[in-house]
Order: C-alpha cells, then sequence, then structure tokens
C-alpha cells in the first residue's frame, strides 16, 4: 500500500480528500502547456469517480468529485479508503482489484507479494496499457523504477532498500 500511497498520493495521510498544493501545480502546469496534462487528484478523489461517476471529464464533475471526495474521508478511516481504493482500479489484463492483479500476475494474495511485485504492481494503474506486464514488460519495469524513486523520496523506504528493490 505504501507503494501505491508514495506513487499517486503522497499527501494522502496528511489532507482531507483534496489536496491544494497538488490542484495548484496541476492547474500552473496545464497553464503554461495550454493543455490538460495533469489532474491533480488525490486517491480520495479517484475512489469517487471510481465509485459514482463517469469517466466523462467536465469541471462540473470535478467539483461534484471534490465534495464526494471530502465526504468520503469524513465517512471511512484512511486504511478503509485506500482498501476502497485499490479494489476499485485497473491494474489492465482484466484486472480491476489488487487481489486479481496479485493473483493473475503472480499467483499469490497480495498480502504475499514481495516489494519488488509490490512496487511493480503499484505502477500499472497510472497508465494500464502503457504499462502492462505482459504486453510492455519493459516499460512497467521502467515505472516500478519510478515508484521505487518515489517511495524512497517521501520516506517510505530507505535508500538502501530503494536499491536492493531496483535489482
Amino acid at each position: 500500500m505504501d507503494a501505491v500511497v508514495a506513487v499517486e498520493d503522497h499527501r494522502f495521510e496528511q489532507h482531507w480528500g483534496i489536496d491544494l498544493i497538488a490542484i495548484g501545480r496541476a492547474a500552473w502546469n496545464n497553464l503554461i502547456s495550454w493543455s490538460l496534462r495533469e489532474g491533480g487528484s488525490t486517491i480520495t478523489q479517484q475512489l469517487a469517480k471510481n465509485m459514482y461517476f463517469t469517466q466523462e471529464k467536465s469541471f462540473i464533475r470535478k467539483i461534484a468529485e471534490m465534495f464526494m471526495a471530502f465526504r468520503l474521508e469524513n465517512t471511512y478511516t484512511k486504511d478503509k479508503i485506500l482498501e476502497l481504493y485499490v479494489n476499485s482500479i485497473y491494474f489492465g489484463d482484466g484486472y480491476y482489484c489488487v487481489r486479481d492483479a496479485s493473483r493473475g500476475y503472480f499467483g499469490k494474495e497480495p498480502i504475499d507479494m514481495t516489494g519488488y511485485e509490490s512496487t511493480l504492481l503499484a505502477g500499472i494503474p497510472n497508465a494500464p496499457s502503457v504499462y502492462s506486464l505482459t504486453a510492455n514488460p519493459d516499460l512497467a519495469k521502467q515505472r516500478q523504477q519510478y515508484v521505487i524513486q518515489q517511495m524512497v523520496r517521501y520516506g517510505y523506504i530507505s535508500e538502501d532498500e530503494g536499491k536492493e528493490l531496483s535489482q
């Protein structure tokens, strides 16, 4: 779970469903690039979108998603939100939750995955067709390296642990 938080929403434990810093960063980057390249959504916002909304992109939907994220944060614990999230996201190759993905890719339950496997899996949901373990294993491993870097950067693991996972 730490790998998912490190790569998707490193301030997950500090915010209340909306990360104003991430939203500001995304807005700035979108403005200077003249495109919608970043979203700034938290794990809780992504969960709200997955549970209650379509994939349609609109300003109104984004506002509703923020309100629902705030409501989720006031209803569930952070652990429950994270559990619901990893069981609502697509991991590629037909796997729509972490349990199916860990069984399908590694033949084991999520609790039995190694750190190497967990970091590999955590990188997939960002772009499942791009980081597919079956179609693009090299890109999946590149993304895994990014996940490991983020885990080191945000203090989930030490540099030595990161080097060990990278091997």
